[in-house]
């Protein structure tokens, strides 16, 4: 295989990413979605937000969010 110049190499990667994106179904999902696969993928969130055309900091809160369950802050009543 030939020696390929790192910026191919980036290339490549966002390419096999938005692949993977697109044969998961995940294109018309939210953006948290999208942007956990791609981070799962070993993108960092600076460059899924770039791929996802939105900010890194959007990504931050659309995915800190997403995480708390859609709670905000309440505690479950115990039974």
């Amino acid at each position: 295989m030939p020696d390929l110049p790192e910026e191919w190499l980036a290339v490549i990667g966002r390419a096999l990413s938005f692949l993977c994106l697109h044969v998961a179904d995940l294109r018309d999902k939210e953006l948290s979605v999208q942007a956990t696969l791609l981070e799962g993928l070993g993108m960092s969130r600076r460059e899924a937000a770039k791929m996802l055309g939105t900010s890194e900091d959007s990504l931050r809160v659309l995915i800190a969010r997403k995480g708390k369950g859609g709670h905000r802050g309440r505690k479950k009543k115990s039974s």
